[in-house]
């Protein structure tokens, strides 16, 4: 992906990221560079890891997700929102990217991989290294003092404590053994994991 097609995508895309979830663009500029960090030690193809990195949260623009921000950390992926986003991602993503004239075999990859990309156990078995780094980016997101700001963005900051932010962290805690496969991305998440205070 050149410099030109990443301004011309960031273009399109920005407006429409700031009409879904407080945060999320900034989620999306950190987990670009994320990928392209990881891309520096792991051998994704980067033309399929940062289009997908830039439009995989779009689908929450086109949604209702209050759903998703009421249900408390282990059963987040249980609401209609959580598989609507994704499914509606896929679909706004093979839009801009065809409007772009982007390779229409690699429109197919992206949009796979958006369909999928917050379920780790189903992006695992596709046994792709540019799914896998799309993953693991997405969820470093979760961990480091970034991680902490993100989720009081998201779910304010009364949920930092209690019964609620015990579930996320032990969610956190669980994911590091699960949501990452790639040495860089393992690495990564220990320190980030103790950086945000997961061990103490």
């Amino acid at each position: 992906m050149d410099t030109i097609f990443e301004k011309k995508l960031i273009e399109k895309i920005k407006p429409i990221y700031k009409m879904g979830r407080a945060g999320d663009w900034d989620h999306i500029l950190r987990m670009v560079n994320l990928c392209k960090y990881l891309l520096e030690h792991e051998n994704g193809d980067k033309d399929i890891v940062l289009p997908t990195a830039y439009l995989h949260d779009l689908g929450w623009s086109a949604i209702d997700f209050s759903d998703f921000n009421k249900a408390s950390p282990n059963v987040k992926a249980d609401s209609v929102s959580f598989t609507q986003h994704m499914e509606q991602g896929a679909v706004i993503a093979g839009k801009i990217l065809t409007d772009l004239e982007y390779d229409s075999q690699k429109i197919t990859q992206i949009q796979r991989i958006i369909k999928v990309h917050d379920l780790p156990e189903i992006v695992f078995k596709m046994n792709n290294i540019s799914a896998t780094l799309v993953v693991e980016a997405d969820r470093l997101d979760r961990y480091g003092h970034t991680g902490l700001e993100r989720f009081k963005t998201m779910f304010g900051a009364d949920k930092l404590q209690g019964s609620y932010w015990e579930e996320a962290r032990q969610l956190r805690r669980d994911g590091l053994k699960d949501w990452f496969r790639t040495q860089t991305a393992i690495q990564l998440s220990q320190k980030l994991a103790g950086e945000m205070g997961l061990f103490d």
